[in-house]
């Protein structure tokens, strides 16, 4: 009994212990009988080792048979790819060029779409892809990001394309293409090629390949989604790329974010888009726009009639540079999506931006991108309520959200520079406007007093940078006789207790700079004493 016993244990450690053998009766003349053969299957583990692995294993695991786990890391087989005149044609390539072939390109060169991001193919690889590409009539996407092949590379796939005409869609991305591609593509899209569908962002083109991105969209009349994001175009090339769009109707989608659109390229690309007619989706995201961005776009909103989603995250814009911006989305009844997230806004200003969305009826959005600036509770609970009685939906992301602390004290002789009325009078102190100045400006019918509309149309019209909403609290402010009107003399109270205020705020700043003189006179005092 020991002996078979001992046995056993030897033989299931092994892993060959038979049925038989685990089954025996143990009488010494049963064990001596002859154990029956069990056949194994090739490649599956046999079924009585795994059920004595599991008897004599006494960590709890099964080690080595179990049957589940050998089948679920079998690698399954690759389905073997069919010899084509395409597939052909690709290995006789390689083996001119001398590099092996692309397996995953070949099992797809029989597929409407060829992605081969950052594989590298380099500058022999994507030849030998083109010259399988020149005759092929299936393929209508290639996608090549972050390949490494070039600029001569570059003309190789444009070489290509004016033999191929079923790829429409071109992806280069995270490719320096240099110079001479920028060029060839340009020429490709002037001699009439279609290609809908164009990718080259990341490519390192500058202001000195402008001329070639703007023919681009000037010449192609089938282009209809461009992206130059992450390039160098800075202003000059703004400029000549913003003439472009003036002159084409027909792109679509143009991605022209983090690049360096400033100054007057920004002022030209917005002029570009308010006389646009075909652009329903731009991207200026990380451009640094800034003031001159913000004058231009909120113009161009007003006018323009076609532009559905315009992306202007993180462009430095201010308090007073989205005011110019939102002047324009209030009148705007196409603008579904506007994203303004990662600017330098208060809660103050995130809660402005929402209620001139509320105030103007003719504006559309569906969508405001807020991202990481943080809002009060009176926000969202203002944001709820519009979204209740608001024809449109409206969805807005946004940060934080923080609880709204108490009100300061606040200084009765100081002076808010959130209230619309103080930012009003400084605007006419900035420009040298006296009150009866500004007063014939916007009085048409020289009647010494003007209503509603012609005080906001006057104001809108010397570029205040200020919305409707912000306007008509200065009109209910000033309208002390609730007549509808704003006259001379209620103007002239209203700059009265401004500059009263102004001087206040001298006051106070001059006796704070003398205290601070003071302190430093007696500084000085007491280390010559230490003396």
């Amino acid at each position: 009994m020991e002996n078979i016993g001992n046995k056993k244990l030897e033989h299931a450690i092994k892993g060959t212990t038979s049925k038989a053998v685990f089954h025996s009766s143990g009488s010494a003349g049963k064990s001596k009988n002859k154990e029956p053969e069990v056949t194994k299957s090739p490649g599956k583990p046999n079924i009585g080792d795994k059920k004595l692995a599991k008897e004599f294993t006494f960590t709890g695991y099964d080690i080595l048979t179990d049957e589940d786990f050998l089948l679920q890391t079998k690698k399954p087989k690759r389905p073997e790819v069919k010899s084509t005149p395409y597939t052909q044609c690709y290995q006789n390539a390689c083996k001119m060029l001398g590099i092996r072939p692309v397996n995953y390109f070949i099992r797809h060169l029989h597929d409407k779409t060829v992605i081969l991001k950052s594989h590298p193919l380099g500058l022999k690889g994507v030849r030998a892809a083109c010259i399988a590409l020149v005759n092929n009539d299936l393929v209508e996407k290639i996608d090549f990001e972050e390949n490494a092949f070039g600029e001569e590379g570059a003309l190789c796939i444009a070489e290509m394309l004016k033999e191929n005409h079923t790829i429409t869609d071109v992806r280069l991305a995270e490719n320096n293409i240099g110079p001479q591609g920028a060029i060839a593509f340009s020429q490709l899209l002037k001699g009439g090629r279609i290609i809908h569908t164009l990718n080259l962002s990341g490519c390192g083109l500058e202001d000195t390949d402008s001329m070639a991105i703007s023919e681009m969209i000037e010449f192609s009349e089938r282009l209809r989604i461009l992206n130059i994001s992450h390039n160098g175009v800075s202003e000059h090339g703004a400029i000549d790329i913003a003439r472009a769009i003036v002159l084409n109707d027909k792109l679509v989608e143009l991605d022209i974010s983090w690049n360096h659109i400033r100054g007057k390229g920004a002022k030209a690309f917005a002029t570009g888009i308010q006389k646009n007619v075909g652009l329903k989706d731009v991207n200026l995201a990380w451009n640094g726009l800034a003031r001159d961005g913000a004058i231009g776009l909120g113009k161009a909103l007003l006018d323009n009639r076609t532009l559905t989603s315009l992306d202007l995250t993180n462009n430095r814009f201010g308090m007073e540079d989205i005011g110019f911006i939102m002047k324009g989305v209030q009148q705007n009844e196409t603008l579904r999506t506007l994203k303004i997230g990662k600017n330098p806004f208060s809660p103050d200003v995130a809660f402005t931006i929402l209620r001139a969305i509320e105030s103007s009826e003719k504006c559309a959005l569906r969508f405001l991108d807020l991202k990481d600036v943080v809002v009060r509770t009176d926000f969202v609970e203002k944001l709820k309520k519009i979204q209740e009685t608001r024809v449109h939906p409206l969805r807005i992301e946004h940060g934080a959200v923080v609880k709204g602390a108490q009100a300061p004290t606040v200084d009765p002789n100081g002076i808010d520079w959130r209230d619309p009325v103080m930012r009003m009078y400084k605007f006419m102190q900035d420009k040298g406007y006296r009150v009866i100045d500004l007063l014939k400006r916007l009085d048409k019918d020289r009647s010494l007093s003007v209503d509603r509309e012609e005080f906001k149309a006057g104001l809108i019209a010397e570029n205040i940078p200020m919305t409707e909403a912000q306007l008509d609290e200065v009109i209910t402010k000033l309208d002390t006789d609730c007549d509808g009107e704003v006259d001379l003399g209620e103007m002239m109270r209203g700059e009265k207790e401004f500059r009263k205020k102004m001087k206040a705020r001298m006051k106070k700043m001059l006796e704070q700079m003398k205290a601070k003189e003071s302190d430093i006179t007696l500084l000085k005092l007491a280390k010559l004493e230490e003396l």
